[in-house]
């Protein structure tokens, strides 16, 4: 039977279960799926979150910030933001996958960084902060896993003080005439081999080649920055535009 995708109804319930599904060894199949690049482009957004739109200015005052990691799954860019911050920093990891929370602590606790770390679960689309919480938000791989695009992104963007950016680290669009079709031929034919191989889950790494048949492109991206009201959107392409980097400031 041909692999169908999640109703909109179904979607929350059905990436939910997926991520729990595949906790204990998502760090590995990330490793050979991104051929270890997902760590160089998860640097890359954390040095923009901290140290602005150019990634530079990284002050002792962004140093000592309070940073939100959406979908922060088993921790890894959570714990990334953390040991770039002092001691007076703070970073909240948020997930809905216990499973995923649960690798996220036990990282935490065994190589625990010098700010302060925590991880909750919620949902990405109602966060549970107040508003003008964070220095900046971000969210790596995980926008197109959300029921509501548009509402996810409002919700960082609500929790964020005036002047702080919002990261949105995801797909992108591959151009260039040789490597674009033979992107997409291994994302969609190599991806779900890993799952089965590793995860012994060929479903949820099925699901993740054709989630992106129903994610915007990098422009539609940024015209959802814009919707969510942040200013400066940029998009910035990562390996021949196959991973997008957007960031937008929140208004003051």
């Amino acid at each position: 039977m041909p692999f169908q995708l999640p109703t909109q109804d179904e979607k929350h319930r059905y990436v939910h279960d997926q991520f729990e599904r595949i906790a204990a060894k998502y760090d590995l199949a990330n490793d050979v799926i991104s051929m270890g690049m997902h760590r160089l482009w998860k640097k890359q957004a954390v040095d923009i979150l901290i140290g602005g739109p150019k990634g530079r200015l990284m002050s002792e005052q962004r140093r000592s910030g309070q940073y939100l990691d959406v979908c922060c799954g088993t921790g890894d860019l959570a714990l990334s933001i953390a040991r770039r911050l002092n001691p007076n920093g703070k970073v909240v990891g948020l997930d809905f996958s216990n499973k995923m929370l649960e690798v996220a602590r036990a990282r935490s606790q065994k190589s625990p960084p010098r700010s302060a770390i925590s991880f909750e679960q919620g949902d990405a689309q109602e966060l549970p902060f107040e508003k003008n919480t964070f220095d900046g938000a971000i969210i790596s791989f995980g926008l197109r896993n959300l029921t509501h695009f548009d509402r996810g992104l409002t919700e960082m963007a609500r929790v964020v003080k005036p002047g702080g950016l919002v990261v949105n680290l995801d797909l992108g669009k591959p151009s260039g005439a040789l490597f674009e079709p033979a992107f997409k031929l291994y994302f969609r034919h190599f991806v779900p081999i890993v799952g089965a191989v590793l995860q012994n889950d060929k479903k949820a790494y099925t699901y993740l080649p054709e989630s992106k048949s129903t994610y915007p492109d990098p422009d539609g991206i940024s015209r959802l920055f814009e919707g969510a009201g942040l200013e400066q959107v940029q998009h910035i392409p990562l390996s021949s535009g196959s991973v997008a980097l957007h960031l937008g400031v929140v208004q003051r």
